[in-house]
């Protein structure tokens, strides 16, 4: 029997769709039996390997994230008896990994689709954007970890979001994802605030009387336009006058005339 993995709806909710390990997708229509199997508790019967783990186990442990290898190094079996099994899950992460990357993200330039954010980020900072993988693996919550891994020289990266299939909505995850969304540089932009110049006063000596029109200050620096401001200052003090003493002296009384008479 060829098994199938289920991976969503048809647009109009009227059938399943459903994947074989060969990427081979199979739509089932949603009628009244259906419905009724859904709604009661029979359960298939779960087979098991030889090596006490059920395929329906390794299924789940692959749609988790985990690889063929982990899974046998456990159960202590060959990688292809894991692998026999991994095959459906591995299309189903394949295909929800490719929604994922299809979806509409806001920017503040406008709506574009992830995949195209990330290749474009990626392109313009030098990466050979051939070498990007795109995979994911499904939460506990029944979401999705959506991920794009890139090489670059000896080493590489790797960006996460969380992918809601149902929503259509995806959240970065991790610095990566938030630098191919440019978001640090929209949130610097906005705290980022202009200072506005402001006049700086300046002092200028004023003499005792009004004066009607004050000639235009000099500027005090780039960016610093000067206001005039009256300062007072101290009213010069005039030279005190010398009292002149013309009573006669002691020689005009005695001699009857002063001495500079001729």
């Amino acid at each position: 029997m060829k098994e199938l993995i289920f991976v969503g709806r048809s647009e109009d909710n009227l059938e399943l769709i459903f994947m074989d390990e060969d990427g081979g997708e199979f739509a089932v229509a949603v009628d009244d039996h259906i419905r009724r199997s859904i709604n009661t508790n029979d359960t298939a019967s779960v087979t098991t390997t030889d090596s006490g783990i059920s395929p329906r186990d390794i299924q789940t442990r692959i749609r988790r994230g985990e690889t063929a290898e982990e899974i046998a190094a456990e159960a202590g079996v060959d990688v292809a008896r894991i692998e026999r099994y991994a095959g459906p899950v591995l299309a189903e992460r394949s295909y929800m990994a490719k929604r994922a990357s299809e979806t509409l993200v806001r920017r503040p330039h406008g709506e574009v689709i992830l995949g195209e954010l990330a290749t474009g980020q990626l392109a313009n900072r030098g990466i050979d954007t051939l070498t990007l993988v795109w995979d994911s693996y499904r939460r506990d919550d029944a979401r999705w970890t959506v991920t794009v891994s890139w090489a670059s020289g000896s080493g590489g990266g790797i960006a996460s979001w969380i992918y809601d299939p149902l929503a259509q909505s995806i959240v970065a995850l991790d610095d990566e994802a938030r630098w191919l969304f440019d978001e640090a540089a929209g949130v610097n932009a906005a705290a980022t605030k202009v200072e506005e110049t402001k006049p700086r006063l300046v002092g200028l000596p004023t003499v005792s009387e009004p004066v009607e029109e004050l000639e235009p200050p000099a500027w005090a620096g780039p960016g610093h336009p000067t206001m005039p401001v009256p300062m007072p200052v101290a009213t010069p003090t005039p030279a005190p006058v010398v009292a002149v003493d013309d009573s006669p002296s002691w020689d005009d009384i005695l001699f009857g005339h002063r001495p500079n008479d001729q």
